[in-house]
């Protein structure tokens, strides 16, 4: 298999996971989930002898993290989705041994692989990292016939590129 071409659309649920991979993956959200899990360690184990702010703030924190912040992420996506003319129209992507080819009606072009400086397949969509700043995504989930085969070609054909692989393969369905 020489290239693949996916017709995709970017939805909020696509951006929101990607928000929250990039924050809970990264160090801030390392020492949220840790500062949150200390919080709730504090609060079982100290509940009847800490003082009433302790226990607010402890609250607060664990509210916050576990809560509010992903809520946030949520609203963040959904807002970028509808207000990104980008993700109004279908996006066609082909992957192929020179790169990652970006297309949507008469714009787009070629990102090759040595350009690409991370990939994350994650178990419904794949993040293509172009530095710290720019990420592409590719939905996996809108052509899951084709899921599989997309991953392999990307594995292939990014060599000496960081991919991290969250995924497992699909199982084929027994015909009756």
């Amino acid at each position: 298999m020489e290239k693949i071409r996916v017709t995709t659309e970017i939805k909020p649920k696509y951006l929101f996971r990607f928000q929250v991979y990039h924050t809970y993956f990264g160090l801030t959200g390392v020492l949220l989930v840790l500062l949150s899990v200390m919080a709730l360690v504090d609060l079982i184990g100290n509940f009847g002898s800490m003082a009433v702010w302790a226990k607010i703030f402890c609250i607060f924190i664990l509210i916050w993290g576990l809560v509010l912040n992903p809520l946030n992420l949520y609203y963040k996506s959904k807002k970028q989705a509808a207000s990104t003319e980008l993700f109004q129209h279908p996006i066609d992507v082909e992957i192929s041994k020179d790169g990652l080819g970006i297309f949507q009606g008469d714009k787009g072009g070629l990102v090759e692989w040595k350009d690409i400086t991370k990939i994350v397949i994650l178990k419904n969509v794949v993040l293509f990292y172009m530095g710290k700043v720019r990420a592409h995504l590719l939905p996996l989930d809108q052509n899951p016939e084709q899921a599989d085969d997309v991953v392999e070609l990307i594995r292939k054909s990014a060599k000496g590129r960081r991919v991290i692989v969250h995924r497992r393969k699909r199982r084929k369905r027994k015909s009756a």
